[in-house]
């Protein structure tokens, strides 16, 4: 009976796929990205990709060995990796990528900020390796969507997935299934803060993009630092947490990755 109901399932979303395809030719780049996002999403929620299938979430899925780090890194990655503002007393999920990143940057895109920003990526490519961060050209093509402007032009922004209610300095909105992040979206307030401080918020949300959701107190030097900050570089601290999400045994490995980022052409 299952199969009958998948089969029928297929074939109708085929004519759906179809159909969807026909319609994007004749749209502008941004629509297409946002109508494709829209139907996966709804693909999603059709086949009931959701803990509500009977798929028991392991929180503890992607939890590295703490027992092989310092206790002072063990501490802090919990607390950066599986707590967060809207959980702060509860231990949730460690969410990371698994698979490359494919970045997009839109809005007032300056040169010096497009400059920190492939600094950082630079940055953290060494720390994700062998997943990469590359930008892409065209939002069709991105997973991962980050914003410079104002509140304002990024809530009208076509790229914009949820609208911020409140002012930020800097904010990112990640999308996961079964842990997995899928996309994600980051904003640069670039008409309230000063070029140092961009700089700052550009280090720090895209690195909280990849899984490192939480901010604290702690440590005023690193680029989780909950208070006022313009650091522009990560502390030997926060470079272990990166590398220990993602599995690298060190930020300096014996085989360096390419230290340049990957520009995809759309053909």
């Amino acid at each position: 009976m299952k199969t009958v109901l998948l089969t029928h399932a297929v074939t109708k979303w085929s004519f759906a796929v179809v159909a969807l395809a026909v319609s994007l030719l004749g749209l502008p780049e941004s629509q297409k990205a946002s109508v494709s996002r829209s139907v996966y999403h709804i693909f999603h929620t059709y086949f009931e990709f959701s803990r509500d299938q009977g798929i028991q979430l392991n929180k503890n899925r992607f939890v590295p060995d703490l027992s092989r780090v310092n206790p002072e890194t063990a501490y802090y990655f919990n607390k950066i990796s599986r707590y967060s503002e809207k959980r702060p007393f509860e231990k949730g999920p460690v969410l990371k990528w698994n698979k490359d990143i494919k970045m997009f940057l839109h809005g007032d895109v300056s040169k010096s900020n497009k400059k920190e920003l492939v600094k950082v990526v630079i940055e953290l490519n060494r720390l994700i390796y062998p997943l990469k961060i590359k930008l892409v050209e065209h939002a069709s093509l991105a997973n991962s969507f980050v914003f410079f402007g104002s509140i304002d032009q990024y809530n009208k922004s076509p790229l914009t997935e949820s609208k911020l209610k409140h002012s930020y300095f800097g904010h990112f909105h990640i999308k996961t299934y079964q842990q997995e992040i899928q996309e994600a979206h980051i904003y640069i307030n670039t008409s309230q803060s000063s070029k140092d401080r961009q700089k700052h918020i550009i280090r720090e949300e895209i690195t909280q993009s990849l899984g490192l959701i939480n901010d604290s107190y702690d440590y005023p030097q690193s680029i989780f630092y909950q208070g006022f900050s313009e650091t522009k570089s990560y502390t030997p601290l926060d470079k272990r947490l990166i590398s220990l999400l993602y599995g690298t045994q060190s930020p300096q490995m014996s085989q360096d990755p390419p230290t340049e980022i990957t520009l995809l052409n759309s053909k």
